[in-house]
């Protein structure tokens, strides 16, 4: 069956704010919490003195490391135990050839991930390191000697293996073909990713190497991995911002860091992710753009295998850190394999073109700043990136057992974001203070408990743009308002079980901004008709449960409290499906308004028994509640 688809001029002196603010001032920020604990002052010094000027922000890069699990390698070079291009260097075995590595720098346990970052930034750093790390670098990036190579059907690709040795393929055949079972499906996983990443999805194929590896087709190694990593896509080109590759993947993926995913389905989402990477690499090649590099071929394994899910052993490593900014991750970082979920975001909120349209303005702008992105987004969302992070955040809310069917399509499996709960007692004054950097949010929840009474919210951010969204969570309905004004007043707010405040900092550059946030119960509050915080208000269903066979039509009421130019009814079904759209155009502010559903669906069908979710958008607010269908 086919597959589916010199050194430098500063000052010794040289400060860790000094370093803060040449980033910010090259507009690209990358650590997910203020600079200061990542590096001692040592290894800033001993690093900078190595190179020129000019090359200040490449090779700052290279140390963007993580704070949480830095590798042996990585912690060692931190301290002051190795030197930069060591450091590099037992990095690139750890990946090509962890047996020559040092025993004290091996790895154990966590889970797989993709080598190609280690490499990416070992040869970005290889034109302002010296002609003896360039040469140690040049032989372990030197392609491997296969016993044997063949042409997939297609005769897009050269696949090289081996059936006796370390690298040996298993020599099954079951087709009696004279090629082992593995390297056939390897080919077929290949030719069918080419059709959907190149002939379907429309991005550029790698570029070419020019025959290097026996001929103009694009090569695949298969061979011994150490069980840490999948595979690779091996650039060519060091420093360059375009460079031609070559992939390396595992020759059964069964040892035991294999984790989330094992055996052949580990074998198809490893070159539905690595060709990925091949592919970007025609595009934009560099180290920092490393965290969009990932997201997109974490985010590629579920385009082309839905049904594998591999990409969720990392979305803890996202979703557990919402303030960090959604690029902070240019290194080997979990939260880089994580931010695939913004990838995912893209695609279902607005298109799945929306991400090649993305690397392709990345391409042409040789960077991966943000404001590339926003100028992409405003295409299909006016407000730009921004806007798109404040409903990013919501989206981020709405998982595991707060998941409503109208966000992402497999939310129920996704670990939920933390929030920071805010216990009220009688009238105190209760504040938070919150430090986000760009892109970041962060949840700030009340649980009103049966009380009775309202509170009154005060939020105020001095400095930075933000999108601020509300959350009222009843029983049986969600409504999201935008926030506009400083202060919130909710009345009668023992009609819902949480009220959450996500507050986005709509940045593009920037650590720590600060978000001030007050609450105050006042029991006196009580009058749920009129709460002032409600911009929407979508009332139940009549009848409920919705029995087509007895009943005409069930009624669909709201109110709006304020003017809306695209005011719209959906229906959805419980897995995510749209099954009815009501485009209703612009709408006055009053009470009273009223459509109705025949239970039929976009095609005039009937649909089935079970619950569906009823949406409510104006302008920019969202309000949910749920129906039950019952037929006979």
């Amino acid at each position: 069956m086919a597959e589916p688809c010199c050194r430098s001029v500063l000052h010794k002196t040289f400060s860790f704010s000094r370093l803060g603010h040449i980033f910010s001032v090259l507009g690209e920020e990358i650590w997910p919490r203020p600079i200061v604990p990542l590096f001692s002052q040592a290894t800033i010094h001993r690093s900078l003195e190595l190179f020129m000027p000019t090359k200040i922000l490449a090779i700052l890069l290279l140390f963007a490391l993580p704070i949480q699990a830095k590798t042996r390698i990585e912690a060692a070079y931190a301290a002051g135990e190795l030197d930069l291009e060591t450091a590099l260097i037992y990095q690139v075995l750890s990946v090509r050839a962890p047996d020559q590595l040092p025993a004290m720098y091996r790895e154990s346990g966590g889970p797989a991930v993709c080598g190609t970052p280690h490499l990416v930034q070992a040869m970005s750093a290889a034109p302002q390191l010296s002609t003896e790390y360039r040469a140690r670098l040049g032989k372990l990036m030197t392609r491997r000697t296969a016993q044997h190579n063949l042409l997939s059907p297609s005769g897009r690709f050269r696949v090289h293996y081996d059936t006796e040795g370390h690298h040996a393929v298993s020599r099954t055949d079951s087709d009696a073909n004279g090629i082992p079972d593995y390297i056939d499906l390897t080919m077929a996983v290949l030719d069918s990713t080419w059709v959907l990443e190149i002939e379907q999805l429309g991005y550029n194929p790698p570029p070419s190497d020019n025959g290097l590896g026996g001929g103009d087709e694009y090569d695949a190694y298969v061979v011994e991995i150490n069980g840490s990593y999948y595979g690779f896509a091996y650039p060519m080109t060091g420093g360059a911002t375009t460079t031609s590759s070559y992939l390396e993947i595992d020759n059964n993926f069964t040892d035991l860091n294999y984790k989330q995913t094992r055996g052949l389905d580990a074998l198809r989402v490893t070159i539905a992710h690595e060709f990925h990477h091949a592919i970007q690499f025609g595009y934009y090649a560099k180290f920092d753009g490393s965290w969009w590099q990932e997201s997109t071929s974490t985010w590629m394994e579920e385009v082309a295998y839905p049904h594998i899910d591999d990409y969720l052993q990392y979305l803890i490593h996202f979703l557990g850190e919402p303030q960090r900014a959604v690029n902070s991750g240019v290194y080997q970082s979990l939260h880089t394999y994580g931010s695939a979920i913004f990838s995912h975001f893209l695609d279902e909120r607005y298109s799945r073109e929306l991400n090649r349209l993305l690397w392709e303005e990345v391409g042409q702008r040789k960077s991966v700043h943000l404001d590339h992105f926003d100028r992409i987004i405003r295409q299909v969302e006016p407000g730009g990136l921004g806007v798109a992070m404040g409903e990013f955040a919501v989206w981020n809310y709405f998982t595991d057992n707060r998941h409503r069917g109208s966000y992402y399509a497999e939310g129920d499996k996704y670990p939920t974001v933390p929030t920071r709960d805010i216990a009220i007692a009688a009238e105190a004054v209760v504040r938070d203070t919150s430090l986000i950097n760009a892109t970041g949010s962060v949840y700030l929840r009340l649980q009103p408990q049966l009380r009775s009474g309202g509170v009154n919210l005060f939020i105020d951010a001095s400095r930075g743009t933000w999108r601020r969204h509300l959350l009222l969570i009843g029983p049986d309905s969600v409504s999201v308002q935008l926030v506009s004004e400083p202060t919130i007043r909710i009345s009668g707010w023992d009609q819902f079980d949480e009220i959450v405040l996500v507050a986005t900092a709509a940045e593009r550059t920037g650590l720590a901004y600060q978000h001030l946030f007050t609450a105050q119960f006042d029991p006196n509050l009580t009058d749920p008709d009129a709460p002032a915080a409600l911009a929407t208000l979508l009332k139940p269903n009549y009848p409920n449960p919705f029995r087509p066979g007895q009943h005409p039509h069930t009624r669909l009421a709201f109110d709006l409290a304020f003017p809306s130019i695209q005011t719209r009814l959906s229906i959805f079904s419980a897995n995510g499906d749209l099954v009815r759209r009501m485009d209703l155009g612009a709408r006055a502010a009053r009470e009273g308004y009223e459509e109705q559903w025949d239970g039929r669906n976009a095609a005039g069908h009937l649909v089935a028994s079970g619950i569906y979710h009823l949406l409510l958008e104006a302008d920019g607010t969202a309000a949910k509640r749920t129906i039950a269908v019952l037929r006979d």
